[in-house]
């Protein structure tokens, strides 16, 4: 793009390149008439831990969205299972972040956080519950009695994280199907993390530091409030121990992200 107004030159043509694609699901001979995006193109975020959604997430993924239930063993092992598949297709570890979502409930202390977290499970229906839990599990749990343990149910094809993560939670904690669908309905069948700012940061920093996660996405339970504490909790806590920026370095989310701007195809091209 020229875009000189004194010469009223828009584009040099001779720079201009058809993309002349024939795929599978359409043809296009392009090229558009507008500029490319600041970010090189828009970030791919990928959630599915299937294993062709981790293959997918490994192949061409920007950001990974995964789904831990706050053992540290599985989410180790399931992290280096990515960034080997990831290595695997030809990209480097590091360019393809891992964000695991967590609902943090805050508190001046544990148990007050701890309060907080009942009286917003206080405020589920046990059938928009119970309809969640059972398409997080992949099976109709509606026939089973509440305050009984959790039934073995087989592997389905859909949704297989949330459901591992789920079975792997209650049979670790030896929950009853109450005790799963007050957490599940909570935060939609991710991590729910309760405590002091200071302990919440801990465990971001362990997981963080101990190759777990490169970073989280923050699913406050209910706003403005719930995001309100936790940037003004919790986020100068990390900024005291250096885990989080104190200003921005760019203007894009993938320079707040960190992410490598993708080069052209033709730039691409000219370094092979």
């Amino acid at each position: 793009m020229v875009a000189d107004r004194s010469t009223g030159t828009f584009l040099d043509k001779s720079k201009v390149r058809p993309l002349d694609h024939n795929g599978r699901f359409f043809t296009v001979r392009g090229p558009l008439n507008i500029e490319r995006c600041p970010q090189g193109h828009p970030i791919i975020i990928q959630a599915g831990g299937s294993p062709p959604g981790q293959e997918l997430s490994a192949r061409s993924a920007d950001l990974v969205f995964s789904v831990v239930n706050g053992d540290k063993a599985s989410a180790k092992a399931a992290y280096d299972s990515l960034k080997q598949r990831v290595i695997k297709h030809g990209r480097s570890p590091e360019h393809v972040p891992i964000l695991p979502g967590v609902m943090p409930i805050i508190g001046e202390t544990d148990e007050q956080a701890k309060e907080q977290l009942a009286r917003l499970q206080s405020w589920l229906t046990p059938t928009n519950a119970l309809a969640l839990v059972s398409q997080r599990l992949g099976h109709d749990i509606s026939g089973y009695p509440l305050d009984g343990p959790v039934p073995e149910f087989p592997q389905t094809d859909r949704g297989q994280a949330f459901s591992r993560t789920l079975f792997e939670m209650a049979r670790r904690e030896k929950m009853t199907l109450r005790d799963l669908y007050n957490v599940t309905a909570a935060a939609r069948g991710h991590w729910v993390l309760y405590g002091t700012p200071k302990r919440i940061a801990d465990v971001f920093q362990e997981w963080f530091e101990g190759g777990m996660a490169d970073g989280f996405v923050v699913m406050p339970a209910y706003f403005p409030g719930a995001f309100d504490d936790f940037v003004n909790l919790v986020v100068p806590e990390l900024q005291r121990r250096g885990l989080f920026r104190t200003e921005y370095t760019g203007t894009t989310l993938r320079d707040h992200l960190r992410l490598q701007r993708p080069v052209k195809r033709s730039e691409a091209l000219q370094t092979a």
